[in-house]
């Protein structure tokens, strides 16, 4: 079952989604949030400020009340009483509405108890005022409670405020958890999606450089979006593809060569019968011609065996049989096999060899020796000196080459180890320009390299190879 969406962008797109939803949740949380509390705060403050206006209007209507009784002891004016009458109205209209106030529920039942007292010695007035006295003691005992009661309004107003300073920290230390966690989530299904899909972009490089590197046993199956699915299917059909060009083209090669073997060995015979005049006597010119034909026989041959020894090394980490080898000795009985064409040509070679075991294939490495050394020998002036050495570098075997020619230009180090390439150096030089070639081939199938130094003077090739038990 494929979980993953069916194209590439859609998978990125959700990616994002998944990384911008955790912020966005966040950012939801802190407006409903800030919301409510802004809410929250117009009404308490509205609350507050209806509690101080209404506790104004009490303390004034009240204070009326009582010059009014003040004035009608003095007086005796019955209008006095009825002016009382209207202003009382007003003081327990508002007595009423300031006991309403949601943030003075507390002081509601003492409200309720003043207005009541206030009553009931209103109504023991009397028609004759007979029940002033009584009016007045009330009215003083209001007064002395009027004042307690407005202080402990103000009271519950600033600890309505205090609670609201704190649920305002409160909800700002929430908020900025919630931020943290939303950055944490993002940043977690940020790594998840650059992960997934940086999973999916190796699998992909990983077969495209199977089949740049000319590895094609193995099956390419890309898992992923239906589209990444459809570039593996058409992946593997290249593999496929390339992998029958290559087994035809290494039976045609094989075929090829074992045609023109047969025929270019008659050829040689029938030549070197030629040249020992078994046929009869040569003239001077025939026997020129007969040694351009032994000549180019010879490079033909040499040919042959390079584009076989380049096929073999094409293949070579596939089909090579490992082994452990005395490195040492491989080189050693390849400078011995050179020691005559040293010789003829007052070479001297020098160096030393550290006895090292690396794991690889006799043949192959043994090739890989011979055609560096024969390279620095044939590109070395007469009377010059070829240097081999080899080293233990760390967990590495590392082999040094350098000759006394005219060294390798900047043009032509980068193209060096291409097959059939010679550089500017090898004109007029016997080769086909497959030596370097395949030597590096040879030794990229060990897990090694083969580069070129800077030198002062002549070319500089090391091959470094893993050791016995450190190939990757």
């Amino acid at each position: 079952m494929n979980l993953y969406p069916r194209s590439f962008l859609r998978l990125i797109l959700l990616g994002n989604v998944f990384v911008v939803l955790p912020l966005l949740a966040a950012i939801a949380y802190a407006s409903i949030t800030v919301e409510s509390l802004t809410l929250r705060s117009e009404e308490s403050v509205r609350q507050a400020s209806r509690a101080a206006a209404l506790g104004h209007s009490l303390q004034e209507e009240f204070n009326q009340m009582a010059r009014i009784l003040r004035q009608f002891e003095v007086l005796r004016d019955p209008s006095l009483l009825e002016e009382y009458g209207k202003v009382r109205q007003e003081w327990a209209r508002t007595a009423r509405e300031y006991a309403l106030i949601p943030l003075l529920t507390d002081l509601r039942g003492r409200v309720g108890a003043m207005q009541q007292a206030e009553v009931a010695a209103y109504q023991n007035l009397g028609a004759h005022a007979e029940g002033f006295p009584q009016l007045k003691t009330t009215l003083d005992k209001l007064n002395s409670g009027l004042h307690p009661l407005l202080d402990d309004a103000k009271q519950l107003v600033e600890r309505d405020h205090e609670m609201f300073r704190e649920q305002a920290t409160k909800l700002r230390e929430r908020l900025i958890a919630a931020l943290l966690v939303a950055l944490a989530l993002s940043a977690l299904f940020l790594w998840l999606a650059r992960r997934m899909v940086a999973r999916l972009w190796r699998r992909f490089e990983r077969a495209v450089y199977a089949l740049g590197e000319g590895q094609l046993k193995r099956r390419i199956q890309l898992k992923g979006p239906e589209d990444l699915q459809r570039v593996g299917r058409r992946l593997e059909w290249l593999r496929r593809r390339m992998q029958n060009l290559e087994n035809e083209r290494n039976r045609i090669m094989r075929h090829a060569s074992h045609e023109l073997k047969t025929p270019l060995a008659t050829l040689r015979e029938g030549a070197s019968l030629l040249g020992e005049g078994l046929a009869g006597p040569l003239t001077p010119q025939q026997t020129k011609i007969v040694g351009i034909m032994q000549t180019n026989a010879i490079r033909l041959q040499a040919l042959i065996d390079s584009l076989l020894r380049m096929q073999q090394a094409s293949h070579a980490r596939e089909h090579m049989d490992v082994t452990a080898i005395r490195f040492d000795e491989v080189i050693g009985q390849t400078l011995a096999t050179h020691q005559l064409a040293a010789r003829n040509r007052q070479l001297r070679i020098s160096g030393s060899l550290a006895p090292l075991t690396v794991e690889g294939g006799g043949e192959a490495l043994a090739t890989m020796a011979t055609n560096l050394i024969s390279n620095a020998i044939k590109f070395s002036p007469d009377g010059g000196v070829v240097k081999v050495t080899l080293t233990q570098e760390g967990q590495m075997a590392v082999l040094d080459v350098i000759d006394a020619g005219p060294g390798i230009s900047a043009e032509d180090r980068e193209r060096i180890f291409q097959p059939f390439y010679r550089g500017t150096a090898g004109k007029g030089v016997a080769g086909v320009g497959l030596g370097l070639a395949i030597a590096n081939d040879f030794a990229l199938a060990h897990g090694g390299s083969l580069e070129i130094i800077d030198s002062e003077r002549g070319a500089h090739f090391r091959a470094s190879l893993p050791l016995l038990g450190k190939a990757a």
